[in-house]
């Protein structure tokens, strides 16, 4: 049976990603990840009994769209239940490689990567957002690991702001209600559930993430807690700022493309603004990186894992069916291997230099 996943978002899209047999369909469970924003739309067919996770399920994922993650976080999901899912990039695509060849990439987070001398306080702006079904926390659990307490803020202390300007103007105002926030609750660092800005501001959270990325105090979006631990993580250890960002593309060889409408400036050796790619509206970042030495990082959901892999940057590029911010990364076939079987969820981040060794070795 085949089932397509395509969210409001991204009316572009109407095609399958690439054609397969009708026998294919008929012997199989086979879902078209046609979009991001879909990962919901997944759990439905579940519980209405229309997939079955005792049965492999095969999610064919097109180059666009944010199509690849969304189908990433719901291979995570999948995973985390004892599951069976392939991601198909290709008609030929169909064999499922062993997810223990990657298991020597993610380990058990040293006590100095995950617990903070002091006790911090992270803002949850509006809660994680509907499709992150494979990145929720037990707040207790994260508070005993992490000494970090996550507090839950009401949506509407920013969207009360109401319709903002479509521009920078409007944008800004949205950085200066969190930043009001962040000194109300006394925050360490803080995640939003931006995109229930796009119908209460008519704006977008991207240059208020960035901004305060760039100011020192970790920030995320989508109320994506495990990346929020993430560049708490990543700040501590290197002092350097992180960039949250989606897998869109994966080649067999590690190359990886890496995107996200926004990213802290001071990442970047040149930018411009635009608009925001699922919306439409608002204002996003198209950043440019300087190629070089930088490691790609990311906690698990229960942080029981770990992930820290040195990469390069090899160049930017920009398309615009995807997010604003696009960067290619050379890592190996194994860290390929591992998103596209294995991954800890779908949202991974991107620091400048090589760290890894500063999240194992004590």
């Amino acid at each position: 049976m085949l089932y397509t996943l395509c969210s409001h978002l991204h009316t572009e899209v109407s095609d399958m990603p690439f054609k397969v047999s009708d026998s294919f369909i008929e012997e199989n469970q086979v879902v078209a990840v046609l979009s991001g924003g879909t990962e919901a739309l997944f759990l439905d067919l579940l519980k209405e009994k229309k997939l079955d996770l005792k049965r492999p399920i095969y999610l064919l994922v097109s180059e666009y769209s944010n199509s690849l993650p969304a189908a990433l976080e719901i291979l995570s999901f999948i995973r985390q239940r004892k599951g069976m899912a392939k991601i198909m990039q290709h008609p030929q695509d169909i064999i499922f490689p062993d997810p223990a060849d990657t298991d020597s990439l993610t380990r058990t987070p040293l006590e100095k990567v995950l617990k903070n001398d002091k006790k911090m306080r992270l803002g949850v702006v509006g809660k994680s957002s509907d499709w992150l079904i494979a990145s929720q926390v037990d707040y207790k659990d994260v508070l005993a690991k992490t000494n970090c307490e996550l507090v839950d803020i009401p949506f509407e202390e920013i969207s009360s702001l109401g319709e903002v300007d479509p521009g920078m103007k409007g944008a800004e105002a949205i950085y200066i209600r969190l930043k009001v926030l962040i000194d109300k609750y006394k925050l360490d660092g803080v995640t939003l559930r931006c995109f229930d800005l796009f119908t209460t501001c008519k704006n977008t959270g991207c240059i208020a993430i960035s901004k305060l990325n760039d100011e020192g105090i970790p920030a995320g979006c989508e109320g994506d807690i495990p990346v929020l631990l993430t560049l708490m993580a990543c700040k501590k250890l290197t002092g350097q700022p992180g960039w949250m960002a989606n897998p869109a593309r994966i080649a067999p060889d590690g190359q990886i493309l890496l995107a996200k409408c926004t990213i802290a400036l001071s990442m970047t050796e040149k930018h411009e603004y635009t608009i925001h790619f699922e919306s439409g509206i608002g204002v996003a970042i198209h950043g440019e990186v300087e190629p070089g030495e930088y490691t790609l990082v990311k906690l698990s959901n229960d942080l029981k894992r770990l992930l820290a892999v040195n990469v390069q940057v090899t160049r930017c590029q920009y398309e615009q069916n995807m997010c604003r911010t696009q960067i290619w990364i050379q890592s190996t076939p194994i860290v390929a291997q591992y998103l596209l079987t294995s991954p800890l969820s779908n949202h991974h981040i991107l620091i400048k230099g090589h760290h890894a060794a500063k999240f194992w070795r004590p």
